[in-house]
């Protein structure tokens, strides 16, 4: 005889209650972490080893700023010393740095609103309060630094507000496409043929939007629709795709990657700088971090190189066509 008692039956109030709590603490631990996801990296930004150039007309002075600012500020910035002004110009046009100080006999600050504006206003303070110090240890002569934007934003968006916002729907148009593509497509064609169309065809009207009306945007028109079709059609892939080979739990984790973890750490409203360390690096190789990227530089660093941002998207591009042809080549279930 075992002496293991037999649990006692769920009562009727014990059924009841228990899918209730199950979903209760369910939404619970997820709104927790999604609101840890979103807020932690704003909330606990810092600047770390952000890129400045520097250039000087005397010997030893960029060493004294360094050294200046590394007391006083600790690993926060990375200064490269340039020849000259066109040297540290011809950097923040490739998009190397994100401003110079230019330590002349007319001191400058050289930003690029394009890039980030948040890190023209981070340079601007930084270019007062250096000139402040130099003030104070001149002791007679006013130092005052004159900002210099080499890649100003649109005058229709000054503060670039139209990109921040609306890199949302650049990631949302991706999961809704491919949402609806599982749900309603089942023959591959169909699904490579939504994927190529709806991204198209939304890709038109954002691109209309942000760079036509707005002037958030103001590169190439057709080739920032081309960027934006390319996105829209990798994630909507990558959506169809896990979600036939894995069904929901497929579908949800794809979502969550691209859309829950990548949006926050996308560098659109901080540069990947202020981010934990890490996190906004890797931001930048998924799918929206690289699209963003790839469309500040068409429309304000034409000059800089795309290779790296098109070589994301183009490999998240070719992990969703192999989603979907993997999902096709699986042999349907026999009774």
């Amino acid at each position: 005889m075992s002496d293991v008692k037999e649990l006692p039956a769920a009562t009727p109030a014990m059924k009841f209650m228990a899918p209730v709590i199950q979903i209760s603490v369910m939404v619970t631990v997820i709104v927790s972490v999604i609101l840890t996801i979103f807020a932690w990296p704003v909330a606990t930004a810092t600047p770390k080893n952000i890129p400045i150039g520097v250039t000087a007309s005397q010997a030893g002075l960029v060493q004294g700023v360094k050294a200046q600012f590394e007391q006083q500020q600790p690993g926060a910035f990375n200064f490269i010393e340039y020849p000259d002004v066109a040297a540290a110009k011809a950097a923040i046009a490739k998009r190397e740095i994100y401003g110079a100080l230019v330590l002349t006999q007319t001191p400058q600050m050289l930003v690029a609103s394009g890039a980030s504006p948040a890190m023209t206003q981070l340079l601007t303070s930084v270019s007062v309060q250096l000139g402040a110090q130099l003030t104070a240890a001149n002791g007679i002569q006013v130092i005052n630094f004159a900002v210099e934007d080499l890649a100003p934003l649109g005058t229709k968006d000054p503060r670039g507000l139209g990109l921040n916002a609306g890199s949302l729907p650049l990631i949302i148009a991706g999961i809704v496409v491919g949402l609806l593509g599982s749900m309603r497509l089942r023959k591959t064609g169909q699904r490579f043929a939504v994927a190529g169309i709806a991204g198209t065809l939304a890709a038109f009207s954002i691109v209309a939007i942000l760079n036509l009306w707005l002037g958030s945007l103001l590169g190439n028109y057709f080739l920032e629709v081309l960027v934006v079709a390319v996105g829209i059609a990798a994630v909507s892939l990558c959506v169809m795709g896990a979600s036939a080979l894995a069904g929901r739990a497929g579908m949800l984790g794809v979502i969550g990657l691209f859309f829950i973890i990548g949006n926050p750490i996308s560098a659109v409203g901080l540069p990947q700088e202020l981010y934990p360390t890490g996190l906004g690096v890797f931001g930048q190789y998924l799918p929206l971090g690289a699209e963003v990227n790839l469309l500040r530089r068409i429309s304000y660093f034409p000059e800089a190189s795309t290779v790296t941002q098109w070589a994301v998207m183009g490999a998240w591009l070719a992990v969703g066509v192999l989603l979907v042809m993997l999902a096709s080549m699986r042999k349907p279930k026999t009774a």
